[in-house]
């Protein structure tokens, strides 16, 4: 996946977000690389969110956080306002559980995100190594999870999602 380093290609993904006001559904179709949803679910949460993929490992500097196997991770979906990654719990009919919106704690700085996804037709195992400095997997007594990006030297956070996928 792209790095930060790789700035001059992605620069308005870290200066503004790519799918502020868009519909989710829209979001899907570009983060997915022209897959169209098949279904949607409606739950509550602080902002619209399109999914990504499933997670399939949260990696942290001296251990893994956890590990799924393939169709039993939880979502990683992206904010269409806020442009953050949460991971989103599945119910027992695989719908995703409600997001709250505060009353998160920190957990741990996250090195990578792995996951599943079915990007252009295709289901790939990707994995995305950030950058330092290192986001923070915030964490819900729900089990629902944002990872919120650290402030560069520049000003800017350490990683943003656009069509590429997570860069920095």
């Amino acid at each position: 996946m792209p790095k930060r380093s790789d700035r001059q290609y992605f620069s308005d993904s870290f200066g503004s977000n790519p799918y502020d006001g868009e519909d989710p559904r829209e979001m899907y179709t570009r983060l997915r690389w022209g897959n169209t949803p098949i279904r949607g679910y409606k739950f509550n949460a602080p902002e619209p969110m399109a999914t990504i993929g499933e997670v399939a490992k949260i990696r942290c500097k001296t251990h893994d956080l956890c590990e799924f196997e393939e169709n039993y991770g939880p979502y990683l979906a992206v904010g269409r306002d806020s442009n953050l990654l949460y991971i989103v719990p599945k119910r027992t009919n695989g719908s995703p559980v409600n997001v709250p919106e505060n009353n998160y704690r920190a957990v741990s700085k996250i090195v990578g995100i792995d996951y599943y996804s079915d990007k252009g037709g295709e289901m790939v195992y990707y994995y995305h190594d950030h950058d330092p400095p290192y986001p923070t997997l915030m964490q819900h007594s729900s089990g629902v999870c944002f990872i919120m990006p650290a402030i560069t030297k520049d000003g800017l956070r350490s990683y943003a999602v656009d069509d590429a996928g997570i860069i920095g």
